[in-house]
C-alpha cells in the first residue's frame, strides 16, 4: 500500500470483526449496489452463475427495471475487467491481492470499476457509499482501509500497459493471461484483440421463431418491441424490448432464446423427412424444439441428457411438443440397440464460446479443466458413433472455440473411426460458407460474425 492510505495491520487487510457472523439470517440487501457485492461473493465461492444470482439477488432486494439494470452493469463490469481493476489496485495494497479480505476486495474491486467507467457516478457518492460496504462488513477499521486505497486510486487515475504482449491484453481486456496467450498464438495480435473486445460487449437477445415470422413480429411490435434479423443464419432474431420475460409473446412460446452460433448446430444435421434424429446432449430443449421443426412432424427424434433433473426439465420443455420422446442416459455409454440417421452431439464444454452472456467463465477454466473436458468429449464421441446407421451423419459441436475441444477432437476421433468422414458442411437451410474453414469445420466468432464462438463439425458414416 501507498503512503497516502492506512497500512493493513494483518495479512489480510485490517482485522475486522464481522457484523453479518455466519450462521445468522441473511440481512436485508439495500440497492443495486448491495445486490452486487451479493452476486460478486457468490461468484467469487463459485455458488452459481452470474445472471441467476443476480436475478435472485434483485428479487430478494425489490429492485426496480432501473436498479437492476444498474446492478447488471456492476456485477458485468467487475467480472469482465477484473484483471484492469486489479492493475489499479495492486500497487495500493502493500501485501497484494491474496492476502487482502476477500470481501473488501470485493467492495474494492466495485469501487474502482465505478471511478473509472460509471463517470455519470460522482467519486464522492463512489466513495461513501464503499466506506459504508466495509464498515457494515468490519467496521471503522475496515473503512479507514478502503477509502485509503480508493482515494489514492482516484488521484492517480488509471495506467494501462501498451503494446500486444499477453499481459497487457490481458489487463486491458480483462481476460486470464493463459487464455490470451492461446489465442495470441492462434489468431495472432490483431485478430485476438478483436476477440477480446467483443467477449466485453453485451451480446444481443437473439431468439428463433416459433411458428409464423409475421404473427411473431407483429405480437413483439404490439408490446414495443421489436424483431431484427440476424446477418447469417436465416430465422434467427434479435429481440429489442422493454419487458422480454414477461411478455404474452414469450408467454405463448412464439420466440424462443437461442444464440443464431447455436441454431447453426440444427440447421448444419439438417435432417431430412422421416429420418430418425437422437439429440444426445438435449437440455434445454431448444436444439430438440428445432430439429422437431426440421422434421415437420415425420420421422421420430428422441432427446436425452445424462443428468436427471436435467431431464426433468427438459420434459417440462418439450411437454408442448409431440412425437418427441425424453429419455435419462449417460451419454459416455453406448445406446445399446437403436441406430439414428441423424446423431447431435452438443457436448458438455468449457463455454469459452459465451463469455459475451457469462463473463464469469473465464475465471472458472484452466488448461487443466479443458483438457478434462476434451476427455469426457472423447468418451461421448466414441459411445454415440456406434448409433449412426450406415450412411448415416453425426454432427458434433460444442460453444467454445478451444482446438482441444473443436478441431483437435475431430481429427482424433476420425483417427480413430475410418468408418467416419468430415463432409463438406452445406444445408439447405443457411449458407454456411462465411462459417467455414479448412479442412471443412463450423467456426463461428463474436468479432466476426457477431455471434458466439462456436465449432461443429458434420461427420458421414460410410454405407
Amino acid at each position: 500500500m501507498t503512503s497516502d492510505a492506512p497500512r493493513p495491520r494483518s495479512p489480510r487487510g485490517p482485522r475486522i470483526t464481522r457484523v453479518d457472523d455466519a450462521g445468522q439470517p441473511a440481512r436485508t440487501l439495500n440497492g443495486p449496489r448491495e445486490v452486487a457485492l451479493e452476486v460478486l461473493r457468490a461468484l467469487d465461492e463459485r455458488e452459481a452463475f452470474l445472471q441467476p444470482a443476480l436475478e435472485a439477488a434483485s428479487a430478494r432486494a425489490q429492485l426496480d427495471a432501473r436498479d437492476r439494470g444498474l446492478a447488471h452493469e456492476l456485477v458485468s463490469g467487475v467480472t469482465r475487467f477484473q484483471t484492469r481493476l486489479d492493475h489499479a489496485l495492486v500497487p495500493k495494497l502493500s501485501r497484494g491481492l491474496e492476502a487482502t479480505d476477500p470481501a473488501l476486495l470485493r467492495i474494492l474491486r466495485l469501487g474502482v470499476y465505478q471511478l473509472f467507467f460509471l463517470t455519470r457516478v460522482p467519486d464522492h457518492a463512489v466513495l461513501h457509499q464503499a466506506n459504508d460496504q466495509a464498515r457494515q462488513i468490519g467496521q471503522d477499521p475496515a473503512a479507514r482501509f478502503v477509502n485509503g486505497v480508493l482515494r489514492a486510486v482516484q488521484r492517480e487515475g488509471e495506467h494501462l500497459p501498451e503494446g500486444p504482449s499477453a499481459h497487457a491484453l490481458s489487463v486491458r481486456h480483462g481476460h486470464p493471461e493463459w487464455l490470451v496467450t492461446r489465442w495470441l498464438e492462434e489468431l495472432g495480435p490483431e485478430q485476438a484483440e478483436a476477440l477480446l473486445r467483443a467477449n466485453n460487449l453485451p451480446a444481443p437477445l437473439t431468439v428463433r421463431i416459433h411458428g409464423d415470422p409475421t404473427a411473431a413480429t407483429a405480437a413483439v411490435e404490439a408490446e414495443g418491441g421489436r424483431l431484427t434479423p440476424t446477418r447469417l443464419v436465416p430465422g434467427a432474431y434479435h429481440l429489442d424490448h422493454p419487458s422480454p420475460f414477461h411478455s404474452p409473446s414469450f408467454a405463448q412460446s412464439l420466440w424462443r432464446v437461442q444464440d443464431d452460433a447455436a441454431q447453426v448446430v440444427a440447421l448444419l444435421a439438417a435432417p431430412r423427412q422421416g429420418d430418425r434424429v437422437w439429440d444426445v446432449c438435449a437440455a434445454p430443449g431448444g436444439k430438440s424444439r428445432h430439429l422437431a421443426d426440421l422434421l415437420g412432424g415425420t420421422g421420430s427424434l428422441l432427446s436425452t441428457d445424462t443428468h436427471k433433473g436435467k431431464v426433468e426439465r427438459l420434459r417440462e420443455t418439450l411437454a408442448d411438443a409431440p412425437g418427441i420422446a425424453v429419455r435419462l442416459h449417460d451419454a459416455t455409454r453406448p445406446l445399446e440397440g437403436e441406430r439414428f440417421d441423424v446423431v447431435v452431439l452438443d457436448a458438455p464444454c468449457s463455454g469459452l464460446g459465451t463469455l459475451r452472456r457469462h463473463p464469469e467463465v473465464r475465471w472458472r477454466r484452466d488448461p487443466a479443466a479443458i483438457l478434462a473436458l476434451a476427455e469426457l468429449q472423447r468418451k461421448m464421441l466414441d459411445a454415440v458413433a456406434g448409433a449412426v446407421s450406415p450412411g448415416g451423419v453425426l454432427v458434433y459441436s460444442v460453444c467454445t472455440p478451444m482446438r482441444e475441444e473443436g478441431p483437435e477432437q475431430v481429427a482424433a476421433f476420425l483417427a480413430r473411426h475410418a468408418e467416419f468422414t468430415l463432409e463438406a458442411p452445406t444445408s439447405p437451410h443457411v449458407d454456411l460458407a462465411p462459417m467455414t474453414e479448412a479442412p471443412g469445420f463450423i467456426r463461428t466468432w463474436p468479432h466476426a460474425h457477431g455471434m458466439d464462438a462456436f465449432f461443429a463439425a458434420r461427420l458421414r458414416r460410410a454405407a
